[in-house]
């Protein structure tokens, strides 16, 4: 056998050996999340651009395209039976032990958070049109958490980090010490 055909031999051996369940319900995931890019994608036109509405639909697009990338990772690794690691902040990631509690805090969240797009959707067909503005960017900020949370579910399925930055306020500038009064003169004559 030659050494081009070996490694062809090999190469289909090892693709043969991945879990096809795993690679079947990541595929479907992927093409689930095609679909929802090339949506989400048709919707942004209908926005001018700088307005909130498109910046906000254009982070959704920005989370559904970094979700894709790590399902595509992770379908890869599959496939071919590699090992991925993942660092963050210069430590090698681990799942929280509490995966299951967070999991299910983040699905109530989910949940949360499409009862109230579908609410503001609601609202919104029964709105007068100056008040539609005001729906159209409350349902776009709700849509854009639920891609954030969708994101994090996917992490968490997939033993990928769920990205999220911790927003912390600036402190607060030191108060300046009092000023304080020179005493009052007393008037002359007064004892």
């Amino acid at each position: 056998m030659t050494i081009p055909r070996y490694f062809c031999v090999l190469a289909l051996m090892i693709a043969g050996c991945s879990d096809p369940e795993s690679t079947r319900r990541l595929d479907a995931e992927i093409e689930s999340l095609t679909d929802r890019i090339a949506q989400t994608q048709e919707e942004i036109k209908s926005f001018a651009k700088g307005t909130v509405p498109h910046d906000l639909v254009a982070l959704r697009i920005a989370i559904y395209e970094q979700t894709l990338a790590m399902l595509e990772q992770r379908g890869a690794a599959a496939r071919w039976r590699t090992s991925l690691s993942y660092t963050v902040e210069g430590k090698p990631y681990a799942a929280p032990a509490d995966v299951g509690a967070r999991v299910a805090a983040i699905q109530t969240q989910l949940r949360n958070a499409r009862e109230g797009r579908e609410s503001d959707l609601q609202l919104m067909r029964g709105s007068a049109d100056s008040a539609r503005p005001q729906y159209v960017a409350s349902i776009a900020t709700k849509t854009l958490q639920i891609a954030q949370l969708e994101y994090q579910l996917a992490a968490y399925a997939n033993a990928f980090p769920p990205y999220y930055v911790q927003f912390s306020l600036p402190p607060k500038p030191a108060a300046a010490p009092p000023v304080s009064e020179a005493p009052a003169k007393k008037p002359v004559g007064a004892k």
